[in-house]
């Protein structure tokens, strides 16, 4: 009896619960204009996320997370709204009355409103309306997200530790949730709840210590149990059979009345399946009855039994919505089953047509479904069509497998459901048993898309993923280092699926069948047949061989390419693995989330998964996803961690402070060192297969965005077009025939043959011929393509923006000095002089010689740099960050990670045989410590005043953009704390007393001057033990230090930097920087290299809400500024442009509703710097400029630029790492000269194309003109005729013509790539025209002549006739001079002359052509081409007249361009440029 029945009160509060889910509000049903890259919705203006220490190379998270794990969207915030409506309305009042040139209101809600919708994403969906996906219940691999939801992407532990929260612990940090609540309210996430208005502000910190109290004491009580330690992982997890035993109970009841099954309700709860004994059936009875049970046990996993395995949880739903967060793409799912009686139709159907409505119906997958399946609840669909906001359309079956585990094992529960379970004393302290809340799932219901496994959830009547799920155990880290038993490591194999990322490469056969049934090769296989069929028996041999070879060359090339990436994605090895709480080597595909295995493992170089490290510590190369060499060191995850971890998988993406113990998968391990007292450095596995970020890269390789260009979508139109001629040119033959009263056969064979010419087969084909030249041509250059259809958009960029370090300038950093804060009198200082060598800082024998307060300034500062850096040693080698590097190869010093004690005596020879740190018995710190290969310096090796243990480090983090570490003298019993970092942010965490008084000028000085600046700051830890400095916290030791002083780092521009910007100016095309480095220094650059022209920059500067919110103000003098609404100079001189921080791009577009676009596209066309960006907000910029329909090019070296490779039209990235095939382009030349080959051939093969489209339409226009005028005599051409046109002239000629190489200067206009715009089709109209007129005049002129042999009428044996020889001579020379005058060498190609294939195929094919005009018509030649005899005369008339053809079509159409050239550009930028000049230039 099902378990509704035993307890009505059970039964009624189900109910509720499942009509409360079925009234579960969805999200917002308006599309949003919100992008993928989220950026940080905090609106935090103390801080920039951007490269470490005002710009160096060394992101603490790899950008690859945040590529493709980014949040959505930009959140709103009403964060100084009042003062923009007030002010912004104001502003405009008083200019309507006093100017001539007056704006828009800015909070004219109306006009807003319609600006955003103008500007929202606008989905293609066909199978699915727009109301059925807005309505539809939705969800996201992400939780808590959707395409329309506003929310928080910063880890909450980050907020507080930004915005002044005192508790330490990570815990603390989680806030308190209601998913549901939050999804019905449509609000944000992940923001604290006390944190309101301006972003300095803080909350009161006792309220808020009083809500995180609170809710740790939640969590203890969701996620912990009451007997833990003496647990084993099965005492919290339901361990049942796989299949529910109730049905072997029942078999024969079952086998014997199976017409009640659908009426009849089984209890299948975990606790009784348990309890039950009499499952555990052996020996001979088993035997027997094996095959019967597989037979009904197969039976009742189909969807029509779903109701008797959830009897509570009745499918509703058959559409849902999914927002697939990495890709920032909205698909929608229905449920299908397919309907007898329409299968049964369509297969009748199928064999009626010969198999011609089963190819329609592959061509067209969506009406197929209409056609054999009904709709149906998701949970009982046998499969389910998809469709993605890209009108990509596929349908996938849905798999049913027996489970039978808790819904929890498999899918993410809700917190509130662990403490909703709470209630229940039986099952309270249990995390995988079975609740209310968390039921049993006997059959685990899935199916994959795009290698994503989505799972279906009785709960809430929808497909999940179970991408970040997480087990609470895994707070527990004593039970977690138990490692799994076997049996939870097969549910979680079924759950979870194998560690691997195994692409599926089609078989030779697949290949090979999907090509065939092309669209394309299928009108070639009706063309061949066709032609076969009226006996064109050479021409159809010849293009059999040519679709032969072409599809054997593509099946070839397809093959190779799947196999390269299928092996570059695929790995596995050996690892040892906890099981059953033994060692055990298994394949790396055997791994679970949960598993415990050794990383120090000699055998094992890269990470088989994503995983936390628990013990030990690591060095790891992250290359394969940031695209820089620079290890990374990984410390072992606490309970902090794995709480945050916890918070980290729901709501985003990994934060910096998980992302510390985070060991991604594919990263190589450099070192891995095992704990004192330990026998291996252990990981835990947290992600396997495609849910890890390298399957998600891979994803993204195997499944790009498609490009929307005007030039593909096009050139579809217009064959289409085409077919529309081809249709009406046969509707006129066939009348005509019926008047010549040809035989039927005859006549349909001929006026299908018109389709053929009026849509040559070899179309297609000719569109990628110039771009597999160009793509040749580039990867000699050294420049890689892995998006062919990305060649061609290259030739329209007309913005092209550039990352700075390692793009504009050098990748490496030299220390230019150091300047020391020096003491000036009593508590004041200031800047000292520049000291270029570190040998004059502290010349003295040991660090214990300070005479002066000088001295110990001096000394400090010295200490800072020796210690303050996240360098290590591996095989006797430093490596770390290059900025790291630098500093302290600058120092001289060396630094050694295994010191032991060692007998060390001072400058006096006095032995010492004691341990230089007698306190660190067990933990040997990391030592600095004079070199002896630095002679220069003073410092005694051996002394033990000169050694610096590091015995703590606090890793850098972006979200701060600063590290420190504690250190410890050998000289003294104290601890001193150093911190470096960006000079705005270590001035704020000193003490302002210690400020030198000339800071600002100093640090003005050298940003100005493009230098990189480092500041350094220092104090004594109050309490000197060794205990207190493990246990203080971050916060305790990064306030209140003593200033130090400046590193100056110098970097040096690229040598092609400032040339390849002035040729992209020149060509008109704009030049933008992107970078994460200081906004001073990257004006300076980009000054220094000629990106900034202009003689004023204006920079943005925040000030209080009730004031103007932005000022401008010139960055060389602060009383010019800008006026806040018009960001026109109010000295009114227009040579000036505008740069543009991290934080204030933030507070503009979180804010973009209260603010007009027409202020938003006059800082987008104006900003020629973007200074501070993150690598969220690089890719939120790609997009907010592609929305102002620039063709936006990118070009960086990888680190922080993964998402703006990604997001531009093109990407070029400088990095030989893998991470660059997430980049379109990836170049071996390392400066950004490559940018000039990628445009200059993009421009070159869109040309071709363009040239080879128009060619091959022209070409069909002359032969079908030719075969309209012998149709109307009953005449055709033969067939060597049609083999020398097709096979000997325009086949090669379209070849050559896309031979040839790109002009060697970018000129300022772009090449069209409009094909169906009236300055392109009437010219070509007018093409066909005079071709006709070519052809109709000789062809009507020969009628009259003595000579003239009438045509055959309907013999397709005997077509000589004086018709057919003068069209046929004619069209020759026609098909020739077409190809010459559309072959258009500069401005964006080379010369004609210099394409010397193209020059000699036409030379021939002119010669060849002029000798068949002089052949013997009787001799063998003559014969085979079925010519007829002409006259001398008249064949000198046709060689004049085909000249006056060439010079009529070469200036005619050309001449009538201008008149149909565009009043105003399809192109919104232009359109708002011209009108921002129209109203300031009156």
């Amino acid at each position: 009896m099902p378990l509704s029945e035993h307890d009505p009160s059970l039964r009624s509060s189900n109910g509720h619960e499942r009509r409360s889910r079925s009234r579960r509000q969805s999200f917002s049903s308006n599309w949003t204009d919100s992008t993928s890259a989220t950026l940080t919705s905090g609106l935090t203006l103390d801080q920039d996320n951007g490269e470490p220490f005002a710009g160096t190379g060394a992101e603490a998270v790899p950008s690859s997370i945040v590529s493709f794990h980014h949040p959505h969207s930009i959140q709103s915030s009403n964060f100084l709204s009042s003062s923009l409506n007030s002010e912004f309305t104001q502003r405009q009042q008083q200019r309507r009355r006093s100017s001539t040139r007056d704006t828009q209101p800015l909070m004219d809600q109306q006009s807003v409103d319609q600006s955003r919708n103008d500007g929202a994403r606008r989905p293609s969906f066909r199978f699915f309306t727009e109301e059925e996906i807005n309505s539809a219940e939705g969800t996201a691999t992400l939780e808590n997200t959707d395409y329309d939801i506003q929310w928080d992407p910063k880890p909450s532990y980050e907020q507080q530790r930004i915005y002044g929260s005192d508790i330490p612990s990570r815990r603390s940090s989680i806030n308190s949730f209601s998913r549901r609540s939050s999804l019905s309210r449509g609000g944000s996430y992940g923001t604290t709840g006390s944190y309101t208005g301006h972003p300095l502000a803080r909350a009161d910190s006792l309220a808020r210590q009083n809500q995180l109290q609170q809710h740790v004491q939640e969590l203890s009580e969701a996620y912990h149990t009451s007997s833990t330690d003496s647990s084993a992982n099965l005492s919290r997890y339901s361990v049942t059979e796989r299949i529910p035993i109730e049905l072997e109970e029942q078999e024969d009841e079952i086998l014997d009345n199976s017409s009640s099954i659908h009426s009849r309700s089984l209890s299948i709860s975990s606790s009784n399946s348990q309890e039950n004994e009499d499952g555990n059936n052996n020996g001979n009875d088993e035997v027997h009855s094996h095959h019967k049970k597989g037979s009904y046990q197969n039976e009742f996993l189909k969807p029509i039994y779903h109701e008797k395995f959830y009897p509570l949880y009745s499918p509703e739903q058959a559409i849902q919505r999914f927002y697939i967060t990495e890709e920032d793409m909205v698909i929608g799912i229905a449920g299908y089953q397919a309907s007898s009686v329409k299968v049964v139709i369509y297969n009748i159907l199928c064999i009626l047509t010969v198999g011609m409505l089963s190819l329609l119906m592959r061509w067209l997958p969506a009406k197929k479904v209409k056609c054999i399946g009904v709709k149906c609840p998701l949970g009982k669909a046998e499969w389910v069509a998809i469709e993605n906001e890209f009108g990509e359309f596929v349908i996938e079956p849905v798999k049913r497998e027996w489970y039978n585990r808790p819904l929890s094992t498999v899918l993410h529960i809700d917190k509130e459901t662990f403490l909703d379970g709470g209630n229940n004393s039986n099952t309270g302290t249990h995390h995988h048993h079975t609740t209310e809340t968390n039921p049993n799932i006997p059959i685990l219901i899935s199916f994959q898309y795009r290698y994503i496994t989505f799972i279906y959830s009785p709960l809430e009547d929808i497909f999940k993923t179970n991408t970040n799920w997480v087990d609470p155990d895994w707070l527990h880290l004593p039970s977690v280092l138990k490692g799994l038993p076997s049996l939870v490591q097969e549910d979680r194999i079924l759950a979870f699926e194998r560690n691997q990322i195994n692409l599926k490469v089609k078989t030779t056969s697949e290949i090979l069948f999907n090509e065939v049934l092309h669209p394309f090769y299928v009108f070639q296989i009706f063309s061949i047949i066709l032609w076969s069929l009226d006996e064109y028996y050479y021409y159809a041999s010849c293009i059999f061989l040519i679709s032969v070879m072409s599809i054997t060359e593509t099946l070839i090339e397809t093959r190779k390419t799947s196999q390269n990436l299928a092996e570059m994605s695929h790995f596995s090895c050996d690892v040892r693995v906890l099981r059953d709480e033994f060692w055990t080597s298994v394949s790396s595909s055997e791994l679970v989330p949960g598993d415990i295995y050794e990383i120090s493992d000699p055998n094992l170089k890269i990470l088989p998964c994503d995983s936390v490290l628990i013990t030990g510590d690591c060095i790891v190369n992250e290359s394969m996803l940031t695209g820089e060499s620079v290890p990374v060191s990984k410390n072992p995850a606490n309970e902090d961690t794995m709480y945050q971890l916890m918070e980290d998988f729901e709501n985003t993406q990994i934060s910096s402070f998980v992302s510390k113990s985070f060991l991604f998968n594919g990263t190589n391990i450099i070192r891995a060192k095992v704990p004192l007292g330990q026998s291996a450095a252990l990981a835990m596995v947290v992600r396997t297969g495609f849910a890890t970020t390298k399957g998600s890269l891979i994803r993204s390789m195997v499944f790009p965005k498609p490009t929307g260009f005007k030039f593909y979508s096009d050139s579809f139109k217009y064959i289409g077009v085409m077919t529309i001629i081809a249709m009406l040119g046969f509707s006129i033959s066939c009348i005509q025939f019926v008047k010549l009263g040809l035989d039927k056969s005859i006549m349909i064979l001929r006026a299908l043959d018109i389709i053929t010419i009026v849509v040559p087969p070899a179309l297609p084909a000719t569109l990628t011929i110039g771009t597999s030249f160009s793509l040749n041509r580039l990867k000699k250059k050294g420049i890689f393509c892995i998006s062919p259809t990305r060649v061609n958009v290259g030739g329209k960029v007309d913005l092209m923006c550039f990352d700075k370090t390692g793009t504009l300038t050098e990748d490496g950093l030299d220390v230019l000095g150091v300047q020391i804060s020096e003491p000036n009198g009593h508590n004041s200082f200031k800047f000292g002089e520049l000291k270029e060598n570190i040998n004059d800082v502290f010349n003295k024998f040991t660090l214990s010689e300070c005479n002066t307060p000088l001295d110990v300034k001096c000394k400090n500062f010295l200490m800072s740099i020796l210690t303050c850096h996240s360098l290590r040693v591996v095989d006797d080698e430093l490596i770390g960050d290059p900025l790291d590097y630098k500093m302290f190869e600058f120092t001289g010093w060396s630094y050694d990670e295994e010191f032991q004690t060692q007998n060390l005596g001072n400058p006096f020879g006095n032995s010492q045989g004691e341990s230089v740190f007698p306190e660190n018995v067990d933990i040997i710190p990391a030592v600095v410590h004079p070199s002896d290969k630095n002679k220069a310096s003073k410092f005694v090796e051996n002394d033990t005043h000169n050694y610096l243990g590091i015995v703590r480090s606090f890793e850098f983090l972006s979200e701060l953009r600063r590290m420190s570490v504690i250190v410890k003298p050998n000289s003294d019993e104290m601890y001193w704390a150093f911190t470096k970092g960006a000079p705005e942010v270590i001035a704020d965490i000193c003490n302002k007393t210690t400020l030198p008084s000339n800071y600002e000028e100093i640090l003005h000085h050298y940003t100005h001057s493009g230098h990189r600046i480092i500041a350094c700051g220092g104090k004594i830890l109050p309490k000197h033990t060794w205990l207190y400095s493990q246990k203080v916290g971050r916060e305790d030791v990064e306030n209140n230090m003593e200033f130090l002083g400046f590193i100056i780092f110098e970097n040096k521009l690229k040598a092609p930097t400032a040339p390849t910007l002035k040729v992209l100016q020149d060509a008109n095309i704009r030049t933008v920087m992107c970078t994460g480095d200081n906004v001073l220094t990257a004006i300076s650059v980009g000054r220094q290299s000629g990106l900034v022209t202009a003689s004023n920059v204006y920079v943005p500067y925040l000030n209080d809400p009730n004031d103007d919110f932005l000022v401008w103000r010139d960055v060389d003098d602060f009383d010019k500024t800008l006026d806040t609404v018009t960001l026109q100079p109010l000295d009114h001189d227009q040579d000036y442009t505008i740069a543009v921080t991290g934080e204030v791009f933030r507070i503009l577009f979180s804010n973009e509703n209260d603010i007009p676009e027409e202020y938003i596209n006059e800082i987008l066309l104006r900003t020629a710097i973007y200074a501070r960006m993150s690598p969220d907000e690089k890719h939120e910029l790609m997009e907010r400029l592609q929305k102002l329909d620039y063709t936006v090019g990118f070009c960086g070296d990888g680190a922080n630029d993964c998402g703006a490779l990604k997001a531009a039209d093109i990407g070029i990235s400088l990095s030989e790492a893998e991470a660059s095939v997430a980049a379109p382009f990836t170049s071996k030349i390392f400066d950004i000269s490559c940018v000039l080959d990628v445009i200059k051939e993009g421009r070159a093969s869109l040309v071709t194309s363009f040239a080879c489209f128009q060619y091959m339409s022209l070409y069909s226009a002359i032969q079908f003109i030719t075969i309209s005028m012998l149709y109307s005599r009953g005449s055709n051409l033969g067939d060597f005729q049609f083999l020398y046109i097709d096979l000997f002239l325009i086949i090669p000629i379209a070849i050559f013509m896309s031979w040839s190489k790109p002009y060697d200067k970018l000129c300022s206009k772009r090449p069209s790539a409009n094909l169906v715009s009236l300055k392109i089709l009437i010219p070509l109209f007018l093409s066909f025209a005079i071709i006709l007129f070519f052809q109709l005049v000789p062809w009507l002129f020969v009628q009259t002549r003595d000579w003239y042999i009438k045509p055959i009428v309907g013999g397709d044996d005997a077509v000589q006739s004086t018709d057919n020889t003068i069209l046929f001579y004619i069209s020759n020379f026609q098909y020739i001079l077409t190809a010459v005058i559309l072959s258009v060498g500069p401005p964006y190609r080379e010369p004609m002359r210099q394409n010397q294939g193209f020059i000699i195929d036409i030379m021939i094919s002119i010669v060849i052509s002029v000798l068949l005009m002089f052949v013997d018509v009787n001799s063998k030649t003559g014969n085979l081409f079925q010519l007829t005899e002409i006259t001398w005369g008249f064949k000198i008339f046709i060689s004049v007249w085909v000249m006056l053809n060439y010079v009529v079509q070469l200036y005619f159409p050309n001449a009538i361009k201008p008149y149909f050239k565009k009043k105003q550009s399809n192109k919104k930028y232009k359109n708002i440029i011209k009108s921002y000049e129209d109203r300031y230039n009156v």
